[in-house]
């Protein structure tokens, strides 16, 4: 029998939405550019989903939106569209320019862990007004002809704040769909024993919903435990990915009940060497070596001394 997760994935507004229910999650500074490139380019993403567009003190010109986009829609693969902020008119006014410029769905970010943006009340700080949260949602429901969707975490500072105050909200608004993070903001990525659990009690408290789960996922058998535990409709791994960027075909292949095949250092050393050829900025150069050849390995240090005599100039005598 076909595992659900290999099949498309379905919205009850829309009907047929994505192609898989296997995403790659959004991060940013790491979704885009070299990045994007690479997992295109082998076929491992069959969609995209953007970091988030920050909405602040003005809606961005129909230009630079586009400029924005054009690297993901050059993919043609479908494409989900996260947004940020704290003013649901310039929300709103945004999300339909970026509709009407390719947008497959939009996606509300309401997780964003990052000090500076919580301070300055975006990501993570709109968890503390479940009533804002809502009426944008129902909002942007009623201007797009499109998904819109709402990424969250458990809680701003607890995880009873979802079935207290976040759960209602949701079944009151119906995003087509939820992405949730089961830590809370201030948990941030730290190790949470049994978090998976505050998955499964929004799977228990919207059942009806669809709901896409992260966190903690890097490796096939995390992304089969997750589904198997927690009920969820779709998955979107955003770390794991960054230690091994071909994860969501392993997962695939896991699901198939294909053997999957561990990346050696040859392997991971060609693939650093495409980034290098495709002008990867240095640090993220440096950010993939120690992902995926491991920071206190031989192989990293060896690589990272290598960058350095590269970068070293020569002097003639």
């Amino acid at each position: 029998m076909c595992h659900r997760l290999l099949t498309p994935f379905p919205l009850p507004r829309f009907g047929p939405f994505l192609p898989t229910r296997l995403l790659p999650g959004p991060m940013e500074g790491v979704t885009t550019g070299n990045f994007l490139r690479l997992l295109t380019r082998h076929r491992w993403t069959q969609a995209w989903w953007t970091p988030f567009l920050r909405i602040s003190t003005a809606v961005p010109r129909r230009a630079r939106l586009a400029a924005w986009l054009a690297p993901y829609r050059e993919t043609s693969l479908p494409l989900i569209v996260q947004i940020m902020g704290t003013d649901k008119e310039k929300l709103v006014d945004a999300a339909r320019l970026l509709r009407e410029l390719g947008a497959d769905a939009i996606d509300l970010n309401c997780a964003c862990p990052s000090e500076i943006v919580v301070r300055n009340g975006a990501g993570g700080a709109r968890l503390k007004e479940p009533r804002w949260m809502g009426e944008t949602l129902e909002a942007l429901k009623e201007k797009l002809d499109c998904p819109v969707g709402i990424k969250m975490r458990t809680g701003l500072q607890d995880p009873q704040e979802f079935p207290q105050a976040l759960a209602p909200m949701l079944k009151a608004a119906q995003p087509d769909f939820l992405t949730l993070h089961f830590r809370t903001v201030q948990e941030a990525y730290r190790p949470i024993p049994r978090g998976w659990e505050r998955l499964a009690q929004a799977r228990e408290l919207l059942p009806d919903l669809p709901l896409v789960g992260t966190g903690d996922l890097f490796t096939p058998q995390d992304a089969r435990q997750m589904a198997q535990r927690c009920g969820v409709d779709a998955i979107a791994p955003a770390r794991g990915l960054l230690q091994n960027p071909r994860l969501l075909m392993d997962i695939q292949d896991s699901l198939r009940g294909n053997p999957t095949k561990p990346w050696n250092n040859r392997e991971k050393l060609a693939l650093l060497q495409e980034l290098q050829q495709d002008h990867a900025p240095l640090g993220f150069l440096l950010q993939m070596a120690a992902n995926l050849l491991g920071k206190d390995s031989p192989a990293f240090q060896d690589f990272l001394q290598a960058q350095r005599h590269a970068s070293t100039p020569t002097t003639t005598p």
